[in-house]
């Protein structure tokens, strides 16, 4: 069985994967010929809402809050129960969506970053 710790720094590194992605994409539409493609512009407030976002699923997970890691059915319900809420309350604009998926990353990485690699996870195994 593949330890906690283990499958945070996995999930760290996902996300730093991805946040480089995220970014390199972003580099190449800038600099592509074609003004069609041009990068979605940034939202401050969808990066600092992802970012809560973010670190908040992680948190609640390390913690088990609502038994959401022991408990399957119940982090799926949750999971659900979040989507809703942000199709629900979120503003849809493809520039809010967008910088609320990289803010989301990023809160990922700094989360895990604190907790899996520097600090050991909070909460008990």
């Amino acid at each position: 069985m593949v330890s906690r710790r283990t499958k945070a720094v996995a999930q760290l590194g996902i996300a730093v994967l991805t946040a480089l992605w995220m970014v390199s994409m972003r580099r190449l539409l800038r600099s592509s010929d074609d003004e069609s493609h041009e990068p979605t512009s940034l939202s401050p407030g969808g990066i600092a809402v992802g970012g809560a976002w973010g670190i908040g699923q992680v948190w609640a997970y390390d913690r088990d809050s609502w038994q959401i890691r022991t408990n399957r059915r119940r982090g799926m319900a949750v999971n659900l129960v979040g989507i809703a809420v942000q199709r629900r309350l979120l503003p849809r604009t493809e520039s809010f969506r967008y910088s609320f998926g990289f803010g989301r990353v990023l809160g990922v990485v700094v989360y895990r970053a604190w907790y899996g690699l520097f600090r050991p996870l909070p909460g008990g195994d």
